[in-house]
């Protein structure tokens, strides 16, 4: 089993989204160190990058079939790179607002780039295993940046922090040139079933099992990420 492709895209990822975690801690404690005005901005920044994420999750898709993967990641550490560095410099909402959108479009790009990475190396009886793999290892990106963020910028001072986990991200891009395979995303090309898109897609959430699963995963990070972290600085 090959997984040292897995595991170099799964530590990007990681590198990557060190800042975005950072964020999570830091800003709703200065947020006046920001340039905001108001706590409802800080809410606006923290879930921005998750509005524009989720509609072009389909058109990063897109992109992937007419450009290597190689292409799209670069694209997404580049991305990751500059917001990370503009959180430490830029001191007023709307410039951050859109350093956010652009880390969604960023995260869009190197989730859908990764899994696709994990399809191209697994079989069907190791795929379960590299998913898993991919999925521990780019969370402790997480994991190091709240912890290590939220410390750090105590005590050296959050530009610090930024630059830091921005010059991470920039030292990333050569293992991305060297291990991430310039091939393309394959489309099956095979015919659509022919019917209404009701008959086609819908049976699937008829399953109890699948609206079970969608059910959990709605409720599990509304309550730990969304009303938990949101209130943790009350």
């Amino acid at each position: 089993m090959n997984r040292k492709p897995v595991v170099i895209i799964a530590l990007v990822t990681a590198v990557c989204v060190l800042g975005d975690a950072m964020l999570f801690i830091v800003l709703p404690l200065y947020w006046q160190e920001f340039g905001l005005t108001s706590l409802w901005q800080v809410g606006i920044l923290l879930s921005i990058n998750r509005f524009i994420r989720l509609p072009i999750n389909p058109l990063v898709g897109w992109c992937y079939l007419r450009i290597n993967k190689r292409t799209g990641v670069l694209l997404a550490v580049i991305l990751a790179m500059l917001t990370t560095f503009s959180y430490g410099w830029l001191q007023s909402f709307w410039p951050l607002f859109i350093m956010r959108c652009l880390w969604g479009v960023a995260w869009a790009f190197l989730r859908l780039g990764g899994y696709l990475t994990v399809i191209d190396t697994s079989t069907d009886n190791t795929r379960g295993h590299l998913i898993g793999l991919y999925n521990g290892l780019w969370g402790l990106g997480g994991l190091v940046g709240m912890l290590a963020g939220g410390i750090l910028a105590d005590l050296v001072g959050i530009e610090t922090v930024t630059n830091t986990f921005g010059l991470v991200a920039l030292i990333a891009i050569p293992f991305v040139w060297k291990y991430v395979p310039a091939t393309r995303a394959m489309s099956d090309g095979s015919p659509k079933p022919q019917g209404s898109l009701s008959k086609i897609q819908f049976p699937l959430f008829k399953k109890p099992e699948v609206v079970t699963v969608l059910i959990s995963g709605l409720l599990i990070p509304l309550i730990i990420f969304g009303i938990f972290a949101s209130t943790l600085v009350q």
